[in-house]
């Protein structure tokens, strides 16, 4: 892993959203390695984390056949039970048949993080779906490459298809996922391919999500106000960003189980020492959720500025303020101006250096 640290969980269904164009499905499946079971099909909303019960069929001697109505195409995620064997695969409609072979499923155990165990089936085949059969397209048009090619070659797939089928919801999902792991992508390309989708596709909770997400990145560039905050100090005292008004503020997001955060606090310390007395100052906000282990870091570090807690509002979801910065890893830096717009966001301390030297 690179310098930087991850923090939060990549998931990847969601529900379809009221105003969708709704679809009846019809499911017939085959399964080798479970002969009596149930099958239950869910979404999963990647913005809340709620998974939401879609419905259930029942496995018997290998088979079964499951029917239903959704509001919308959408990718729904498949279990098996017993044994919690999972899959996804895209419903846009239609008679789909379902072969599925639990033989070589990756398996797993969360339950030390308050989560399930299960496998995730490897061996998969899904007919009648065109919105699958585009999205394993685009699964394989990266396969076989480095990262960077691999992320190169599914965003011209995505490019390409949307100008063909700018109806098909299959597009702003398979754009979804590539920009899970692709946060990167240009603003301007994000909007242009935002702005081919119609009808169904711009109906759906994936076209949705990347237009509020594209706000949101919108909302945290150089130039805008960052939003204001309140958390709690080491003591449980409250402090509130808007009160240093009239300073540059350099917003240093971090926690002590992060490495290359700690190894900067050095680095902050003699920024700190040359700027605090010509109206700057620092603001720490961890991203720890467990206090002992904050505290402790900061007996250790011995840090002069002020330092803040972040909140968890939501179980298994980001912090509450580091996320509204779009960064999916820390430490991430973020210097204001006496009116607390934002100057620069970056994760380079030389950007920061570079920014303060010709303020003060």
């Amino acid at each position: 892993m690179s310098k930087k640290f991850l923090y939060g969980i990549l998931l990847m269904a969601l529900p379809a959203i009221a105003g969708a164009q709704a679809v009846n499905y019809s499911i017939n499946g085959q399964v080798k390695g479970l002969k009596n079971g149930e099958v239950e099909l869910s979404s999963y909303d990647i913005r809340t984390r709620v998974s939401q019960q879609l419905g259930t069929a029942k496995i018997t001697n290998g088979k079964f056949t499951a029917k239903g109505h959704l509001a919308g195409a959408q990718m729904v995620s498949l279990n098996l039970k017993p044994g919690n064997w999972g899959t996804q695969f895209f419903i846009d409609g239609g008679a789909i048949q379902v072969q599925i072979d639990t033989t070589g499923a990756q398996h797993y155990d969360y339950t030390k993080y308050g989560m399930q165990k299960g496998a995730s089936l490897k061996a998969v085949k899904v007919t009648g779906s065109a919105g699958q059969t585009d999205f394993e397209r685009y699964q394989k048009a990266g396969a076989g490459t480095d990262r960077e090619a691999a992320a190169a070659k599914q965003l011209a797939f995505i490019k390409q298809y949307i100008g063909q089928k700018t109806l098909s919801v299959a597009g702003p999902y398979m754009l979804n996922q590539y920009y899970l792991f692709n946060t990167d992508l240009p603003l301007a390309d994000f909007e242009s391919m935002l702005a081919r989708f119609e009808g169904p596709a711009k109906q759906s909770v994936y076209f949705s999500n990347l237009q509020q997400e594209v706000d949101e990145i919108k909302a945290v560039l150089p130039g805008q106000l960052a939003e204001d905050f309140t958390l709690l100090k080491p003591d449980s005292s409250k402090f509130t960003l808007s009160s240093l008004r009239g300073k540059y503020v350099l917003l240093d997001f971090w926690a002590s189980w992060c490495k290359p955060c700690r190894e900067a606090i050095p680095h902050w310390k003699e920024v700190y020492a040359r700027y605090k007395d010509k109206g700057f100052e620092i603001v720490g906000v961890t991203n720890d959720n467990k206090w002992d282990l904050w505290k402790k870091a900061m007996d250790q570090e011995k840090m002069d500025w002020i330092q803040v807690a972040d909140e968890f509002p939501v179980k298994n979801m980001p912090a509450r303020i580091v996320s509204k910065y779009k960064s999916r890893t820390i430490p991430l830096y973020v210097l204001l101006d006496k009116e607390g717009k934002i100057l620069v966001k970056t994760d380079n301390k030389a950007e920061i250096d570079q920014k303060l030297s010709t303020l003060l």
